[in-house]
This record gives C-alpha cells, sequence and structure tokens, in this order.
C-alpha cells in the first residue's frame, strides 16, 4: 500500500442517502439542464490564501473552495469566446468548515459589457444545513449576458467562502440519438437484432451464419469518438474475431472508418472499445463482421461512443509517465501502444455507469497521470481532488507477461478498477468502510468483463471486498435492479449530509442485503 498526498485507496491485491437522493439517482430519462461553466474567466475583490483561488468556485470539484478575507465580496464568470447563454438557475454549496463563513445573503447579476448590470434574483437568510450542501435556485430570464456575477455576504466573522457555483443554461442537454437497426439474420424471438442496444450483457443477438453485418441508423448525424463490442454468454468460436466499420450519409456509398483481424475475447461478457480517428458526422454506421469459428455469429453488445456525448465535458487531461522505460515498463508501452485513447474511453465508461449523467457528478479529477514504476504490488490510486494518480508496477507486467496471460487485457482491467477510484463517491470513510470502495471498484471491472463472471464460486462474506463484493454488486444490478451500482454509488456520498449505513440495500431492492447475498450464493457453483 502506498501513501498519497490527499487520499489513498488500496492496492489491488495479486490474485487478481437519503431515499429522495435515491429516487433522483435512479430516474434513468431525467431531462439535464446544460451547466455553462467550462473554461470561462473568474474574476472577483478581495484576496484568497494560495489553493483556495476564486477559479475553485467554478472548478466542478466540490473538495476544494474560494475564500476571501472579508465578511461579503462577489464572483464573476466571463464565458469563453466571448459567448452568452440564457442562463435560468444556478446552485451554490458551501464549503468545508465553519458555517458561519457561509453566504447568507446575495444577488445574481448579467452584463453583457462588464459594467451595466441586470438584478436576476436576490436572496436573504439563507443557510446551510451541511457542509458540502449544494442549494439550487430558479429565476425568469430570456436574456442571453456575457457575464454573471455573484455579490454575496457571509453570516458572521471576516471571513467568506463556498466550495461551488454552476450556472446551468435554460435548455437541456439533447437525448441521445436513436437509431434503428438493420441485421444480416436473427435468431427470433429470444436473439434478435435489438438485443444489441438494451443495455444489458445477459441478452444477445445471434445469426446462424458465420459472417454477418450490423446497421445501426441513427435519427441525426453524429461523429464517433469510438465503438464498443461486448461477448455474449457462451461458445467463444462465435465471437468476431474480424470486422470493418463502415459508415454512410445514404446508406449506400460507404467509407471504411476502422478494420480489426485476429480479436479475441478472454471472457464472456468482455467489452472490448475501439477508438475512431474521424471527425465526421454519419446517420449510418455498419458492422461487417465474420466469426472465431463454427458456423455461428453473435454478440451481447455493440455501442457507439458519440463525440456530443455529455461526458465529454468531464474528459481530463491526460498524461502517462513511464519511469521504466529501460526495463518491464516498456511492457506497457507494447500493449497499450493506444493507452491515452483507451484510458479515455475508460473513464467514459466508468463514469456512464457511476453517475448516467456528468450533471450527476460532483468528483472527478481535471488531470489524470499515469505512472509505470519498477515496485512490489500491482496497482494503486492517488492524488488529489485536482489531479488523480494511478501506479502499475512494472514487476506486475513482467509476472503477467511470464504468466501466458493477455497483457493488454490486465492492464485494461487494473484500469477500470484504478480509474474508478479516482471518479467514485466513498462517503469519506474507506478505514471503515473499504469494502465498499474497492468492491465498488472491482464491480466496474466484473461489469465491463475484465474479471472472469463464470469463474466465481460460492462462499466468503459479502463484506471481503475486490472480486467478492464487487461480483455480488452486479449481480444485484443485473438480475434485481438495473441502475444499482449508480444508485449505491450515489448513496456513498460525502457530500449528502448521511453517513451510509447498509439499509440502503433494503430501500433499493426491497431486500435486506444478507436476504440478497444468499440468494446470490446460490446462483453460483460450488467450489
Amino acid at each position: 500500500m502506498k501513501k498519497s498526498r490527499i487520499f489513498l485507496f488500496a492496492a489491488i491485491v495479486l490474485a487478481g442517502a437519503t431515499s429522495s437522493a435515491l429516487a433522483d439517482a435512479s430516474a434513468q430519462a431525467a431531462a439535464f439542464p446544460i451547466e455553462r461553466t467550462q473554461g470561462g474567466t473568474v474574476t472577483s475583490n478581495g484576496q484568497s490564501p494560495a489553493e483556495e483561488e476564486k477559479e475553485n468556485a467554478f472548478d466542478n470539484l466540490l473538495k476544494t473552495k474560494w475564500l476571501t478575507f472579508q465578511s461579503s465580496g462577489w464572483l464573476q464568470y466571463a464565458f469563453p469566446n466571448q459567448s452568452s447563454y440564457v442562463i435560468t438557475s444556478y446552485s451554490i454549496t458551501s464549503a468545508n468548515d465553519f458555517p458561519e463563513r457561509d453566504p447568507k445573503d446575495w444577488t445574481l447579476k448579467g452584463s453583457n459589457n462588464g459594467t451595466d448590470w441586470t438584478v436576476l434574483d436576490s436572496r436573504q437568510n439563507e443557510s446551510f444545513d451541511w457542509r458540502f450542501q449544494t442549494k439550487t435556485y430558479s429565476f425568469s430570464n430570456q436574456t442571453a449576458y456575457a457575464y454573471y456575477r455573484l455579490e454575496l455576504s457571509n453570516h458572521s466573522g471576516s471571513i467568506l467562502q463556498l466550495s461551488e457555483v454552476k450556472l446551468y443554461d435554460a435548455r437541456q442537454w439533447p437525448e441521445p440519438a436513436k437509431a434503428q437497426i438493420a441485421a444480416s439474420g436473427e435468431n427470433l424471438p429470444h436473439e434478435g437484432k435489438d438485443k444489441l442496444n438494451d443495455g444489458s450483457s445477459l441478452t444477445k443477438w445471434l445469426t446462424f451464419q458465420k459472417s454477418g453485418w450490423v446497421t445501426y441508423r441513427f435519427d441525426r448525424p453524429i461523429a464517433l469518438d469510438g465503438y464498443a463490442l461486448t461477448s455474449a454468454n457462451d461458445y467463444p468460436e462465435r465471437d468476431p474475431a474480424e470486422w470493418t466499420l463502415q459508415a454512410s450519409n445514404d446508406g449506400k456509398q460507404w467509407v471504411t472508418l476502422d478494420t480489426r483481424k485476429g480479436e479475441q475475447f478472454r471472457y464472456r461478457y468482455q467489452r472490448t472499445s475501439y477508438g475512431v480517428r474521424s471527425d465526421a458526422q454519419y446517420s449510418y454506421y455498419k458492422l461487417n463482421m465474420k466469426a472465431n469459428g463454427g458456423n455461428e455469429l453473435q454478440l451481447a453488445e455493440i455501442e457507439f461512443i458519440p463525440k456530443d456525448s455529455p461526458f465529454q465535458s468531464i474528459l481530463p487531461s491526460i498524461e502517462i509517465r513511464n519511469l521504466d522505460a529501460n526495463g518491464n515498463g516498456k511492457l506497457f508501452d507494447q500493449a497499450l501502444p493506444d493507452a491515452q485513447e483507451q484510458i479515455k474511453l475508460i473513464i467514459l465508461k466508468l463514469n456512464e455507469i457511476l453517475y448516467g449523467h456528468p450533471n450527476r457528478m460532483d468528483v472527478g479529477p481535471k488531470k489524470v497521470v499515469i505512472f509505470i514504476k519498477d515496485e512490489d504490488g500491482v496497482a494503486w490510486a492517488g492524488g488529489t481532488p485536482v489531479e488523480g494518480q494511478v501506479t502499475i508496477s512494472s514487476r506486475h507486467l513482467k509476472n503477467v507477461s511470464n504468466s501466458g496471460t493477455p497483457l493488454r487485457h490486465e492492464i485494461l482491467g487494473v484500469l477500470y478498477h484504478e480509474l474508478t477510484h479516482l471518479y467514485q463517491l466513498d462517503d469519506d470513510r474507506y478505514g471503515q468502510i473499504g469494502y465498499m470502495i474497492e468492491g465498488m471498484a472491482d464491480a466496474i471491472r466484473f461489469k465491463v468483463g475484465y474479471h472472469d463472471r463464470l469463474a466465481v464460486r460460492k462462499g466468503g462474506t459479502w463484506k471481503d471486498g475486490y472480486g467478492v463484493t464487487g461480483n455480488f454488486f452486479v449481480w444485484i444490478d443485473e438480475h434485481k435492479r438495473p441502475g444499482f451500482l449508480r444508485e449505491l454509488n450515489q448513496s456513498l456520498s460525502e457530500f449528502d449530509g448521511v453517513e451510509w449505513n447498509e439499509s440502503v440495500f433494503q430501500q433499493l431492492t426491497g431486500s435486506d442485503v444478507l436476504s440478497l447475498w444468499n440468494e446470490y450464493q446460490q446462483s453460483l457453483p460450488n467450489p
């Protein structure tokens, strides 16, 4: 285990809220206004100590804060590129300590020249019931402003502080593009083409042909960051082993975007993602596939990853520092030459699972650094709320390489686990509920198929953490309550004023955790 500067999650072992908040987390089809504080310019009056500057008020990180040494002050936000937006709601989050420093009275103003201001909303005698509480306020506005200013005063004393301010557009994030699916064949009624887009790896599409195609026709043109294929439940010889991804705007003239040969899925339910290096938008996407062997072809899921996904707004800068470049560290570069691309796709997917939409996110580093070091262990995560760090042992990479295990597969699984630590909620109580935090990180790894679900056997307790707890969580998500992983993560928020306890299982599923565990155990084979 390694110590980090601010927070620490345990290394991978070598082997391998309130009810209203929970209800909100389960709302799959909720409408989300667009949050506009991205890349703008922040100004303020007064003085702030180092690391508590004005920019912290708009960094989308609740664990940072703005503080000024006076009882009143103002914060001003100017959108980038002289843009202007119709803001109709905003939120303020209290900081980590000293409630007397919280804003009590404030006025929100808008301007298009930074000099002449229009009052949009005023509040008096506001209070925050707990640290990191977020309160949202709506008002009527039909004018797009380039500048917004909050003028605030505190409850008492000579210091004013807050954690975060967010400004929400009158418009909402657009619905994801919808697709009509066509296929060269299907096995109806239970293994049809619609199963490719139902969000479940437990269902599948199957055609009684060694080669086949699937075409998605979207209701609007989209550009892709990548795509992902998930293997089905049985018979690896039915997996696609080679394919071509094509795109079109009329369904007749096709452009080839990606070609793969010799692909293999190591586990059942494994999700493998691939980058697409094209900015062009298309309405049609087509996969022409050939099976690994035999005379049948199958897949559990096909996902297309659009460049206009709301989660693009949370992507950090990514840096890889191979500090063992002359030794075993080269194994990382050889196994993952597209590391930057894969890390981005992993971050997009794990946050989709954990949050469903970026408007639900209160954590997430602005920068992620991956270290490859010549040290013992497997991997660990740490850093600060602003810069997340993942360290992978090059000695472990050498051991995996010598074992014959596909090294790329192992690295991707490690990255899913450790990057989850940088984004998941943990109730700020790793020492007490570490089994939950490690279990959730391994649940993500199981969910995307980088642990072998079919190898899990009866035994242990639900609090054993890592894979034992992780596969249990995935079982609940897939057999008892779709979206459970997201809801469980939300229940672990350190910003909701509630200390997590296991009654959450009863609230979410209607069954206590021990009953769920016993039922889950009965679904597993004996050791």
